[in-house]
């Protein structure tokens, strides 16, 4: 039997039904009939396989979770919020008053996490359950820290894969979107991190998983820097409300980046080779106090990369199978080593101070026109250090490199426009 959570009377139901004489599954959503399969026993769902059979002959029992709630919820310091922070902060709570759903498109370093506090605790303190959703585990676990620091007698719950925290009860759950598969009409508001990230972008079970899990009429506030095209063309048909913040809290502009071409980049590394220009900025950053973040396209690049540069700085190489990363995320954040190569894993939600950063392969297809953008947003995070060298290296010139730049002129100009 399949377990869901919910807040409606507890019932069970069968998993994949017959509609319309078309399957449907109750548990993802799914009703692309090419993702349903025979087997001895009848019809199952392919589409959320992952999580267990979803079939015609298991049922999901939907538990009713009756929730434990304090006098008062509040934060345990003062959140100072700039002028755009504090109308975004607004927006977001009449949003959830209002119950429409509302889009923060707020440039890499805006503080759009704290930009949501002030809605959570108005949902914690009308005795509501809250979800802070993200696509990825890494995030999960750089947030709950941060709330368990900020927020006073609030109850959070961490969801991931093999989450300690399952089966827990909170007010506040800070979850990977794959863990809301577990609930059906539960949260009163969703506030949906990095809407455009992988695995998130484009998943359609996953935004399934989003409807089922909250109460029909519940909001949902989205958060991203690097809005998708969906996105960009419901703002400008007036299909979803929504508040740009086009510079940082500390209003300084985000880091433009230098374009460096340079020859056969991955060949050379393969050959066990550093390019010349990227061995050269590299060796520079050596002796400044600078930590160095290295992206690199692919896995193998970064442990090749990181074979070659080992015997000249200081570095690591870290990656999303990696049983360590934590670890090494956590020794590089403490400045045990200078420099760290990385694929995209670290392109968000991750904030350390007074980097420089370089992305290697930069003409990869992986490097599209967000992630470039997220990216370059590791940068000059820090009010104590708001300017950073940011370098592309490139064998040339893609789409994505050039839209990134002329994004992120244009939100720099619209920081000039405000001020």
């Amino acid at each position: 039997m399949l377990v869901e959570y919910t807040k409606d009377v507890e019932n069970c139901v069968i998993a994949v039904i017959k509609k319309n004489n078309r399957f449907f599954c109750q548990r993802c959503g799914n009703i692309d009939q090419e993702s349903f399969f025979k087997d001895q026993l009848g019809v199952y769902c392919r589409n959320c396989l992952i999580f267990g059979k979803s079939s015609t002959y298991r049922k999901i029992c939907r538990k009713q979770v009756i929730d434990e709630y304090n006098d008062e919820y509040c934060l345990k310091k003062v959140i100072y919020l700039s002028k755009l922070q504090k109308i975004a902060s607004y927006k977001c709570v009449d949003a959830y008053k209002k119950k429409k759903d509302l889009l923060i498109y707020a440039v890499c370093g805006a503080g759009k996490t704290e930009i949501v506090y002030e809605v959570i605790l108005k949902a914690l303190n009308d005795k509501k359950i809250v979800c802070f959703a993200t696509p990825r585990k890494d995030v999960v676990l750089e947030l709950v820290p941060r709330f368990k620091r900020d927020f006073f007698q609030v109850k959070i719950v961490a969801l991931y894969g093999n989450s300690p925290d399952k089966g827990k009860i909170g007010n506040l759950y800070v979850t990977t979107t794959h863990q809301l598969i577990n609930y059906y009409h539960y949260f009163d508001l969703i506030i949906l991190d990095e809407v455009d990230a992988f695995p998130y972008y484009n998943n359609k079970m996953l935004e399934g998983f989003i409807k089922k899990a909250k109460k029909k009429e519940a909001p949902v506030i989205l958060l991203t820097a690097t809005p998708t095209k969906k996105l960009r063309y419901m703002m400008n048909k007036k299909l979803l409300d929504y508040f740009i913040i086009p510079y940082r809290y500390h209003r300084y502009p985000i880091p433009i980046p230098r374009v460096i071409l340079t020859y056969q980049t991955m060949k050379k590394i393969n050959k066990n080779k550093c390019p010349p220009k990227i061995f050269e900025w590299l060796m520079k950053k050596k002796s400044s106090d600078k930590r160095i973040f290295i992206f690199v396209p692919n896995i193998s690049c970064g442990m090749q990369l990181e074979q070659i540069l080992k015997p000249h700085i200081n570095c690591q190489f870290v990656h999303a199978e990696m049983k360590e990363r934590k670890r090494i995320i956590n020794d590089f954040r403490q400045n045990k080593f200078q420099f760290i190569i990385t694929t995209t894993i670290l392109e968000r939600g991750v904030t350390v101070s007074n980097v420089d950063v370089c992305i290697i392969g930069c003409d990869d297809d992986i490097y599209d026109e967000r992630a470039i953008v997220q990216i370059v947003g590791r940068a000059g995070r820090d009010k104590k250090y708001p300017t950073s060298d940011v370098v592309l290296f490139t064998d040339y010139y893609t789409l994505g490199i050039k839209n990134a730049i002329k994004e992120i002129k244009k939100m720099n100009t619209k920081r000039l426009e405000n001020e």
